[in-house]
């Protein structure tokens, strides 16, 4: 069984909202003109007894548009469906289980070597995870 990406679970989590287009880099504009890129942080403990680990994982969600308001607009769409996202349904997910999401606000990061604008979010995800 293959350990499962946090920030696979916030792309599956973007899909069922109808986002699309993910990627870990910010592609050319002329492969992909308008990616929503996930960038998933280390697992940071924060706690730990007998057994279990709980901890957190940042996955930064950088919308990249053309025009300034669009890549606004997505991005606080974008935070919106994951902080209201049903992940109860996604909590288990080998090795981890989801306990808990928060979002940071978006805000523009910069405008990309292609001039197209990209706004971000966080999404921390906290989890539990066994331990022997």
């Amino acid at each position: 069984m293959s350990c499962v990406r946090i920030a696979s679970l916030v792309s599956k989590c973007l899909v069922d909202g109808d986002f699309s287009n993910y990627f870990s880099t910010i592609p050319s504009a002329l492969d992909c003109p308008e990616p929503i890129v996930l960038r998933e942080g280390g697992f940071v403990r924060e706690s730990r007894i007998e057994g279990e680990e709980r901890g957190t994982v940042p996955v930064d969600v950088l919308v990249v548009r053309e025009v300034a308001a669009d890549a606004e607009a997505v991005a606080i769409a974008c935070e919106q469906w994951v902080r209201s996202y049903g992940w109860e349904r996604h909590s288990e997910c080998w090795p981890w289980r989801v306990v808990g999401v928060d979002t940071s606000a978006p805000l523009f990061d910069v405008r990309d070597s292609s001039g197209r604008y990209v706004w971000k979010f966080t999404a921390t995800v906290t989890v539990v995870r066994a331990v022997g």
